[in-house]
């Protein structure tokens, strides 16, 4: 499609320059008459099997400062969004079949080797497009200082945590697709160093 496009270009400037100014008038005035052309299109089933895919959103997510307090920081953001689509046929997929997004957090690092431990951070997926009755998103994980320490809540994103999954079977059949994403919450110690800090969650899709 590109080389199309690119070759059209080259064709219409060759052909200004050869007829003179008098194209380049032509192609600016109002036209005589208009007409409209159709285009039709056939999607038939794709032959062979189908496939289940995971795709993430392009972009990062980038916190911003936002509930501190005096004995701890703390900066919230959003996860791009995350899309499973499956396109099997239901005779495609295993009795009790089900597929699921697991995330996890890798420490925050700065230029300086400073560290913020991944348990510090915490996430609260939601689902952005799908069918609620066959899918279902991850519970919260709260960082170690979100919630009350000690909880099984509070443990961060330090293991694969589920963002979420699907009873395959309960899906239609022919492409269908869901989106999630997550609310991230990182909060610290006050006394953490100064820096820009980066971190990166690794998200993997099972079945």
């Amino acid at each position: 499609m590109r080389t199309s496009i690119r070759f059209g270009v080259a064709v219409l400037a060759a052909a200004l320059m050869t007829t003179g100014g008098a194209a380049v008038a032509a192609i600016a005035a109002d036209p005589v008459d208009d007409g409209q052309i159709g285009v039709d299109v056939a999607i038939t089933p794709q032959e062979g099997p189908g496939a289940l895919t995971m795709t993430v959103a392009p972009g990062r997510a980038t916190l911003a400062e936002q509930g501190s307090t005096g004995g701890a920081r703390q900066f919230v953001g959003t996860m791009p969004q995350v899309t499973v689509t499956d396109t099997r046929s239901g005779d495609q997929i295993a009795d009790g079949a089900a597929w699921a997004v697991l995330g996890s957090a890798g420490d925050f690092t700065n230029a300086d080797g400073d560290t913020i431990e991944a348990k510090y951070l915490g996430w609260s997926p939601r689902l952005v497009a799908g069918d609620d009755d066959a899918i279902s998103v991850g519970g919260d994980v709260d960082g170690v200082l979100q919630g009350e320490i000690g909880s099984d809540q509070s443990r961060g994103l330090t293991d694969q945590e589920l963002l979420y999954l699907s009873d395959a079977e309960a899906l239609p059949d022919g492409g269908a697709t869901s989106t999630a994403t997550a609310d991230l919450t990182l909060r610290v110690p006050a006394t953490v160093a100064y820096g820009q800090y980066t971190s990166t969650i690794t998200l993997s899709l099972f079945e």
